[in-house]
């Protein structure tokens, strides 16, 4: 049969091809919650200052002084500060984040990741460098602890050497006023100085270090360390920024840190309620808010502390005599 000359003529259909699907949207950028950097700030100035007190005091306003600057500090912030400090520390690992940002390069990816870490916080140990991570924000924080409790050990040594001193014997000369000024210190956030803010937001750029190269420290690993590092996984892909802070909050509670920070501050106001003379002053700056806070932060972080041995002469308990008993002669 023919072919009219007609449909020989026509064309095939033209078919537009599907359009080019968009490009996913860009990884975002490593970042962590203004609060948090803040808290950090906050806890890493306050550690700086507290353990820079000297234990060689020359007067009564040297003493004050000293008691309002390792007193000067809030137990909740400084609870928040110490689990994102470590945070912030591992962040300055370029491997860890690598590898974390690697593992979730897209949208869903990154949402699969967020729900296994919140899930379980140890899923942010599963990567290759998590040992070094969690070594990293181990040290960190039982470092900066330790600076603290050594300074306060020897503030409160102190505050027996001084005791030759006739200013130390005098009553403290604000003794009506200082406790509830201490007790306002201890209930107002730490303001963050600039300079730590700097800081901090370099470290988490990852263009300044945190210290030396550290081996990964070894297991088991405090919730403290723990939940620091799944932070800091969720910072590394972008999911620990303001917006995110409403879900956030319980990455950085710590039962343990909390009542021993209470603890600590509670038997810093017994301690300054019945302190007289300025070396009592002394020996409760060095004992409660300097000493009992740094370790804290160091048993928290899953380090030791020295344990402190008091030693007494041994007393050997008389030996008592058998003495029969003596019978009595019936009167007749």
């Amino acid at each position: 049969m023919a072919v009219a000359p007609v449909a020989m003529a026509r064309k095939p259909p033209v078919i537009d091809a599907p359009p080019f699907p968009p490009p996913p949207p860009p990884m975002p950028d490593v970042a962590m919650a203004g609060k948090f950097v803040a808290a950090a700030g906050a806890y890493h100035d306050y550690i700086n200052q507290a353990s820079a007190i000297s234990p060689s005091f020359v007067d009564a306003v040297a003493v004050g002084q000293s008691l309002r600057a390792g007193s000067a500090y809030e137990p909740g912030q400084l609870r928040t500060g110490v689990v994102a400090y470590a945070a912030i520390a591992v962040l300055t690992d370029q491997a860890f984040v690598n590898a974390v940002r690697a593992s979730a390069p897209l949208p869903e990816d990154r949402y699969a990741l967020v729900r296994k870490i919140f899930a379980d916080p140890k899923a942010a140990l599963a990567f290759d460098s998590g040992g070094r991570a969690t070594g990293i924000a181990k040290h960190a924080l039982v470092s900066g602890g330790m600076r603290l409790y050594d300074a306060g050990n020897s503030v409160r040594l102190a505050a027996y050497s001084m005791q030759h001193e006739p200013w130390s014997l005098q009553p403290v000369p604000d003794l009506d006023t200082r406790a509830e000024a201490i007790k306002r210190l201890s209930t107002s956030p730490r303001p963050t100085p600039g300079s730590e803010t700097q800081s901090l937001d370099m470290m988490i750029a990852g263009s300044l270090s945190a210290g030396a190269a550290l081996d990964p420290a070894p297991g088991p690993y405090t919730g403290l360390v723990v939940r620091a590092v799944a932070l800091a996984a969720l910072a590394a892909i972008g999911q620990a920024n303001d917006e995110m802070v409403p879900h956030l909050g319980w990455l950085t509670d710590d039962y343990y840190l909390d009542h021993c920070l209470a603890e600590a501050k509670l038997a810093l106001f017994e301690c300054l309620a019945v302190a007289r003379p300025n070396y009592e002053d002394v020996f409760c700056l060095g004992q409660h808010a300097m000493k009992d806070t740094g370790g804290c932060v160091v048993i928290s972080a899953g380090g030791t502390v020295p344990v402190d041995i008091v030693v007494k002469p041994l007393e050997v308990p008389r030996a008592r005599i058998h003495q029969a008993p003596t019978k009595r002669r019936r009167r007749t």
